[in-house]
């Protein structure tokens, strides 16, 4: 729909921690257990599936959530958490989003969700973190006041249904990499609260020991099954430690990590809602994100970015 006047931005921000159970260099994409690379998955858990996830469900937390991030403190979601027009704050469009649920949906085939596609450096860098983000179907939706957006973005607008790989020529795809990448990153740090990469792997290697000698001590009054159950758990703990000790630095490295993209959505948008105006729907949308702040143990993330639609107030 086309709105009359010059449109300024409505601007929607969110931000939030994500999961993404990725196998990493130098095992290949569609390792499912994380072989050579220092992510895995453990026996009680699901398989690697490369799959970003901005909202999961309680049961996929429960299998995949490793200790301690319950007792971290961490929600799982990225969510909307600011909403300004031409600069300032929008009261009308902030009472219909403010806590909406963001998420990215589609399939990457073979995978069964969007994906950072790299496979190995074919269409992009792992080592530059120049990557695309696969398929990008953007949704903003709030359960409670019945607000919806979604924005897609096609990587070759001329043939939307090329998988990324199919593409021979990376300039179609240049726009869809990486904006910029940085290490060491303030917005992260405050972010995610971390400041000190090293003392919080350090905790972390602290918190496994200690649940070990909790676990082995229990083993010693336990019976056939438990005891079963405890081995498992104490092996995990183990096999958590050494991937911590082997890898260190690039693991430590990736949590004030920032990878940036930026580009406008060519694909079809829609608004629903009573939002306090309109949005035009006729114009592509502008998107900036970051993925950032890695934990490459528990393989969550933080998200933060801003969605921004050309908007007419009522």
């Amino acid at each position: 729909m086309t709105t009359r006047g010059t449109p300024k931005l409505l601007e929607i921000a969110y931000q939030g921690y994500f999961m993404c159970r990725l196998a990493t260099d130098p095992d290949p994409t569609n390792e499912e257990r994380g072989m050579s690379g220092y992510t895995m998955a453990l026996a009680s858990e699901d398989r690697l599936d490369q799959v970003i996830r901005l909202q999961v469900t309680p049961e996929f937390l429960a299998r995949n959530g490793r200790k301690p991030l319950g007792e971290m403190g961490f929600t799982i979601g990225v969510n909307v958490v600011g909403v300004r027009f031409d600069g300032k704050p929008y009261e009308p469009a902030a009472a219909a989003l403010l806590g909406a649920k963001v998420s990215l949906d589609g399939v990457d085939p073979p995978m069964r969700g969007p994906v950072f596609e790299s496979r190995n450096n074919i269409t992009g860098s792992d080592d530059t973190m120049s990557m695309v983000v696969t398929p990008f179907n953007l949704r903003v939706q709030h359960d409670g006041t019945g607000a919806r957006l979604t924005a897609i973005d096609y990587v070759d607008p001329a043939n939307p249904s090329a998988q990324l790989w199919q593409i021979f020529d990376p300039t179609i795809y240049k726009r869809r990499l990486t904006y910029c990448s940085d290490t060491d990153d303030t917005e992260v740090a405050e972010a995610t609260g971390v400041y000190d990469c090293y003392g919080y792997f350090r905790d972390r290697r602290r918190y496994l020991d200690k649940q070990i000698a909790t676990a082995t001590a229990a083993r010693e009054r336990a019976d056939v099954v438990e005891r079963a159950r405890l081995d498992a758990e104490i092996q995990a703990y183990r096999s958590r430690i050494y991937q911590l000790e082997l890898w260190g630095d690039r693991v430590s490295s990736k949590l004030q990590t920032k990878v940036v993209w930026q580009f406008d959505a060519n694909g079809p948008q829609t608004a629903t809602g009573d939002l306090g105006g309109t949005i035009d729907t006729s114009q592509p949308w502008a998107m900036r994100f970051w993925f950032g702040g890695w934990d490459g143990d528990l393989m969550i993330g933080y998200m933060r970015g801003t969605l921004g639609a050309p908007f007419v107030p009522a």
